[in-house]
């Protein structure tokens, strides 16, 4: 068994015991009784480090990230995660001249490779004390693509942008975290710490060098295929709601 199923299989394992001990945990804990947020929304900053074939090709990205967690029971133990990240794997700017005809005018070409990333599942709570583990599993999509954008050397900002390739796969995220309250209450302030395995599967995609820009104007691009999973530790903010 390699490395990245042994991660996903104890993920899951964890995730299974905390749904057989929750329910438990709420009838005999009156600490868990206490009023808790219907929701909670945060968001924070994300580390990707790719695994396995991915980590042939990608050395390391980052970005942000955003979730909700909508509690479905009063003790907050059972939730449904909605979550989403943006993630910069590759960015390289180059100067060229703004057309054959005009080369004493110079644009700044930034080519970015990213990834957006969506997922929906359960989240279980252990939701009392001022330290709550929780771990969670989601369904979703991840969008590879890579974009070309120019801007005036003397500008602040782009005034033209492509997209020169793209890829969608299926996701399957499994994670743990750590929210360590600021403020209690109904509506707590937590600082959120947590990791999960992001499995993409089989994708297309391009990397920092994969494309080649000609003297006459034509592109050319160097795709690569691989399985794109990553292991993601993420740093923020939680905000309970209602």
């Amino acid at each position: 068994m390699n490395q990245d199923l042994r991660l996903t299989v104890r993920l899951v394992m964890a995730l299974g015991l905390v749904a057989i001990v929750a329910p438990g945990l709420s009838a005999q804990s009156p600490g868990l009784r206490e009023a808790h947020p219907r929701a909670e929304v945060g968001g924070g900053v994300s580390l990707a480090f790719p695994v396995g074939e991915f980590g042939n090709f990608v050395d390391f990205g980052g970005g942000l990230n955003g979730f909700a967690v909508i509690n479905l029971d009063r003790a907050a133990l059972l939730g449904l995660r909605i979550e989403g990240s943006f993630m910069l794997y590759g960015s390289e700017t180059v100067q060229r001249p703004l057309s054959l005809t005009i080369p004493e005018v110079a644009v700044d070409v930034t080519t970015d490779n990213f990834i957006v990333s969506f997922g929906v599942g359960p989240q279980f709570t252990l939701s009392h004390g001022p330290v709550r583990p929780y771990v969670f599993g989601t369904l979703g999509f991840s969008y590879f693509a890579t974009e070309s954008s120019a801007r005036g050397t003397a500008d602040d900002y782009p005034f033209g942008r492509s997209v020169n390739f793209d890829d969608f796969t299926f996701a399957i995220a499994s994670g743990a975290g750590l929210l360590v309250n600021l403020s209690s209450g109904r509506k707590p302030v937590a600082l959120d710490l947590g990791v999960e395995f992001l499995q993409n599967g089989r994708t297309r995609y391009l990397r920092e060098g994969s494309m080649r820009a000609a003297r006459d104007g034509t592109v050319t691009f160097t795709p690569i295929e691989s399985e794109t999973n990553m292991l993601v530790v993420r740093f923020g903010v939680s905000v309970g709601l209602f």
